[in-house]
Parts: structure tokens; C-alpha cells; sequence
């Protein structure tokens, strides 16, 4: 792959030490230890020496708000990397300093002065880094930033949002992330050394919040036309009847008959104006909805919180399709979020 001149666009550094249990540090000159750590952070990857003489000095600081990591990063040596598909994430790469060169999906990009990239899920991902390239990083975590989407869209998302691949640090998102980099290294240390849990959670949730909103409103992808005109506003009266009927009794027994109570119109017809507003059916919604449920009870469990027990007390009797309907909306597996949370 070839290397592109990267400028240095702006002067963004993580001060260490940081404050607070919650940042993170790490240098490294060993292979293994390092691919291992950076594994740990993001996923299984190789990483290779582009000269089998050279020697690294990598270099990591991290600091994490919810859902958002922040992280400054570098190798200190030419080396290639294979990540894959990152699948249980959103990437945001500043480089501020050297060399670089990122293939996305097999489409090959170029790192010019002041230009950031951005990785979906699903895109594979492979990348040059020099000696002296060092980059700010922002991990979003997808099960967190595709919840945050639907929200604001008004619907269960079907995949993972298509993001376009690149953007200037002069555009409004790269302004945006530029300011939002720099208040967290400003205030998040000293927010964590004066609380004794870390920083406040009000401001960790700010800034995770306004990180997942750039990303969202600024950079085009394949639902922003929808975003943009605003679907909630604009569903039938009948399916915002029976959506607000599903979220307010998701813990009861609820047939079909029912929702065409609710709806005031023949199921059928209710089928296709599901179909047309959000994409999906009554039930299938009612799923999504227990979905999110059972992840807030893992999210808080106590010594005797049991994944199965979770999934059956909403309605999940089929444990073995649960586990697949749950993976694929939160990108990972029910007892991965318990055991995160214990």
C-alpha cells in the first residue's frame, strides 16, 4: 500500500498522566504484547513490521465516556495492519502527525492534510501506519450509537448505517470533533481526579451524547435523507397507536387481535402501514422492544440474574433464536453483556 504525506492539521495530545482510575495507559517495543493490547481495545487483527529490522515504541492513552473511547495512538515503527471487519463498532481516525494510507472494503484512500476517516461495521479494514504517524481515535460502540440512531430516525434500523468514508477537519464534523476532542482532554481528567467514581456521569454521558450526534447529523450516510425528514413525525396515526400500546405493555401477553383494536383498522391493512413507515411488522417491533428490555435487567443484574431467566420473564421461550435476535441488534451475546456489567 502506498504511504500519503499526512500534516499535522491541529495539535491535539492526551496530557499524561491522566486522572482517574477510567484512562488508561500503555507503551510497549514487544509484537505480541502490542497486538494483543490493541486487540483487547478494538478486535483480532494482524500486525506486521513493514521492515523486519525495525523496532516498535508504541504508545497508547485512552480515556472511555460510556459508549465513546477517545484515544491517542502510536507505533513508533512502519507497520500494516489487517483489522477485518470491525463488526461490533463504529471508527473515527484523526491523524495528526506522519504517514498513513487506509483500504476500505478494497477502495483504497488517501490521507490528505486535515483529513479524518470513518469505518461501518461491516467494511473491511486495512492500514499503513509510519514510524511517525499518530493518530486521535473514537471508538463508538455500535449496539450504543445504532440505539442512539433509532431514536432520533423513529425505527428499528435493519443494519448498520453506511457512512461515507471521509471528511476534512474543516467540514462541520470535523470542527465539531475537533472541539469535542479537545473538551474532553480539557475536562474529563479533572472531572475524574475530584469524583471518586470517575468522572461525573452527567458529563461522561454529555460528551458521549455529542460525539454520537456529530457523527450522526454531520456525516452523510444512507439514512440521512430519512433522518432529515423526520419519520416519527410523519408515521400513520394507527402505528403510533400501537407503537406507544406495544412500549407500555411489552410485559403483557399481546396478540394480534388486540393491536387491531388499538390500530382501528383491519390487520391487514396495519401489516402494510408497518411495513411502509417503519420496515418491519407489529411483532417483530414487540421483539425489538423486549430486546432492549432484557438488556437494561443485564445491564443491572444481581448474584442471581440469569440470562435465562431474563429471556423468558419477556416472552423469549426459544433461547437459541433469542440469542441470534440479540446478537444481531446489540452486537453481542447476552451473557457478554452480563458478564460486562457483573
Amino acid at each position: 500500500m502506498p504511504m500519503f504525506e499526512v500534516q499535522q492539521a491541529y495539535h491535539v495530545s492526551l496530557p499524561p498522566p491522566l486522572a482517574g482510575a477510567a484512562n488508561r495507559h500503555f507503551v510497549s517495543t514487544e509484537r505480541d504484547e502490542v497486538r494483543s493490547y490493541v486487540g483487547r481495545m478494538y478486535c483480532e487483527h494482524s500486525l506486521d513490521l513493514v521492515n523486519a529490522r525495525g523496532k516498535l515504541d508504541t504508545r497508547i492513552a485512552e480515556m472511555r465516556c460510556g459508549g465513546v473511547s477517545l484515544t491517542e495512538m502510536s507505533y513508533g515503527a512502519d507497520v500494516m495492519i489487517d483489522a477485518g471487519r470491525l463488526e461490533n463498532f463504529y471508527l473515527i481516525q484523526i491523524p495528526v502527525a506522519g504517514k498513513s494510507g487506509l483500504t476500505l472494503g478494497g477502495v483504497q484512500g488517501e490521507y490528505k492534510p486535515g483529513r479524518g476517516s470513518v469505518q461501518d461495521p461491516l467494511i473491511p479494514l486495512e492500514m499503513f501506519w509510519s514510524g511517525d504517524c499518530r493518530k486521535i481515535v473514537l471508538r463508538f460502540e455500535r449496539a450504543i450509537f445504532e440505539r442512539f440512531a433509532e431514536a432520533h430516525i423513529g425505527r428499528p434500523l435493519a443494519g448498520p448505517l453506511q457512512l461515507a468514508s471521509w471528511f476534512d477537519l474543516t467540514s462541520p464534523l470535523g470542527e465539531m470533533l475537533v472541539q469535542q476532542v479537545r473538551s474532553m482532554i480539557g475536562i474529563l481528567p479533572q472531572a475524574s481526579g475530584s469524583s471518586p467514581d470517575g468522572a461525573y456521569p452527567l458529563l461522561e454521558r454529555h460528551f458521549e451524547n455529542t460525539a454520537m450526534a456529530a457523527l450522526l447529523f454531520l456525516q452523510p450516510h444512507n439514512l440521512t435523507a430519512e433522518l432529515t425528514r423526520g419519520v416519527s413525525a410523519s408515521d400513520p396515526v394507527p402505528v403510533r397507536r400501537v407503537r406507544e400500546f406495544l412500549q407500555a405493555h411489552a410485559h403483557e401477553p399481546i396478540d394480534m387481535t388486540r393491536l387491531a383494536e388499538v390500530a382501528g383498522i383491519p390487520l391487514r391493512t396495519l401489516h402494510h402501514q408497518f411495513r411502509q413507515a417503519l420496515g418491519l411488522s407489529p411483532m417483530q417491533l414487540l421483539r425489538d422492544i423486549r430486546l432492549d428490555l432484557v438488556r437494561k435487567e443485564l445491564q443491572v443484574p444481581n448474584d442471581l440474574t440469569s440470562v435465562t431467566d431474563v429471556a423468558m420473564n419477556w416472552g423469549f421461550e426459544h433461547l437459541g433464536r433469542f440469542a441470534l435476535a440479540y446478537r444481531k441488534r446489540f452486537g453481542e451475546t447476552p451473557r457478554e453483556t452480563l458478564r460486562r456489567h457483573r
